[in-house]
């Protein structure tokens, strides 16, 4: 059944630990360090999304079979897109070669020989912030979930409002979430509304809930997850907030264990005062039916665009809950078939928006099409029921969606 956020990387400790089988010119300083710094250490560190510290040697030496057991047995690094599909910014963090899995293993059966700190090899860092911000907006005060919905336990989904205090419509160049209390953000979802719209009896110190209902919001600007890096345009393109808009963060706590502490977290912008402008494509499906035991269940749909303009397709943002195992959405044209995004495995702790390395053109008249799997069996460790039941569209953990919120700029 369902498991919190904190624990679910612990789950690679089952299984034996390997014994001292020889010896290796391998070091942890030479050859481990920098392959955690690159694969590892944007949720295993310091304040990081997982537990266990991988920046400290120790730490490391401690735990090195577990961290082979779990890479061997493709629980880590979690689920993501495959680049054969479409590549992406930072897939190569994002995907463990199966020569460097059996670099790890070679130093873990070589007794993992920790070396001198004079040999250490320092990997590219991977950056969760803006240095260049010029915009940073938070929460106006300090909320502490209460997870008192008996329908959904553990799971509080609240909604604040975040002015940007503008009087003059501007652009979004990059954004990246400020994420307070990370033990217990699942994740942020960042909408914009019109200035007055928020519900009546709104109270910024308490926010309003918004589980089933996100109020009068007009359209999603991003959506992050642990492990998910800034959002970066390029080229001078960027997302319009209007004058008369405000943002919305949909915050998703999740109750990671018994001290439930407050969290004010917001975003940071990097913003222009004009810009091409980028918008959201919000592809999904609301129609679907998943039986109860069903061990993949697939739905398929599709979309047509005929709104008389070409689309440059610049970033994707697949999303299912925790039945998801597996995804896939591509567009067909005169010539074929063209791949948007695709991963046979799906991890509900480890979203991301996949920024294309290479965009693509989406002509008038070209044919979206998309499919969702899920696993709604026992099998399915992150079940929310013990016995599975039927589950159909919904914004709650229990239930289910199948979306592709993309992102795109008109066509030059």
């Amino acid at each position: 059944m369902r498991r919190s956020l904190l624990f679910v990387p612990l789950l690679f400790a089952l299984g034996a630990c390997t014994g001292s089988q020889g010896e290796t010119d391998l070091t942890y300083y030479s050859d481990i360090q920098p392959l955690l710094q690159t694969h590892c250490t944007r949720c295993h560190a310091d304040g990081g999304s997982a537990p266990l510290d991988f920046t400290k040697p120790e730490v490391v030496l401690e735990s090195a079979s577990l961290i082979a057991n779990a890479v061997e047995a493709d629980r880590m690094p979690p689920a993501a897109a495959d680049p054969a599909c479409r590549d992406y910014e930072g897939s190569e963090r994002m995907h463990l070669p199966d020569e460097k899995k059996a670099l790890l293993r070679e130093w873990v059966d070589g007794d993992a020989p920790l070396g001198t700190v004079a040999d250490s090899v320092t990997a590219p860092e991977v950056v969760l912030d803006l240095p260049d911000a010029n915009m940073e907006l938070l929460m106006e005060h300090a909320y502490t979930p209460t997870f008192d919905d008996p329908n959904n336990p553990g799971n509080e989904y609240r909604c604040f409002v975040i002015d940007p205090g503008h009087d003059d419509t501007f652009f979004i160049e990059a954004m990246a979430p400020i994420v307070d209390a990370q033990s217990i953000v699942h994740h942020i979802v960042l909408f914009t509304m019109e200035r007055g719209q928020e519900p009546a009896d709104y109270d910024p110190a308490v926010g309003y809930e918004c589980i089933d209902d996100s109020g009068a919001v007009d359209g999603m600007v991003a959506g992050w997850a642990p492990g998910a890096v800034p959002l970066e345009f390029e080229d001078g393109k960027g997302l319009r907030i209007d004058d008369d808009e405000v943002l919305v963060m949909q915050m998703h706590y999740y109750q990671s264990g018994p001290d439930v502490p407050s969290d004010q977290s917001g975003y940071q912008f990097r913003t222009v005062d004009e810009a091409q402008r980028v918008f959201m494509l919000p592809l999904g499906s609301f129609d679907f039916f998943i039986p109860a035991g069903a061990e993949a269940h697939t739905h398929q749909d599709s979309f047509r665009w005929n709104q008389g303009f070409d689309v440059e397709v610049l970033a994707t943002f697949p999303h299912m809950h925790v039945l998801g195992s597996g995804y896939k959405a591509w567009v067909e044209d005169e010539a074929g078939e063209k791949c948007l995004v695709e991963s046979e495995r799906y991890d509900f702790d480890n979203q991301m928006t996949y920024e294309f390395k290479d965009s693509f053109i989406l002509r008038d008249g070209d044919t979206v099409k998309w499919e969702c799997t899920w696993n709604n069996s026992t099998s399915n460790a992150e079940r929310v029921f013990d016995d599975p039941v039927d589950t159909q569209y919904g914004e709650r953990t229990d239930e289910e969606m199948c979306f592709f919120f993309t992102m795109g700029a008109l066509s030059l």
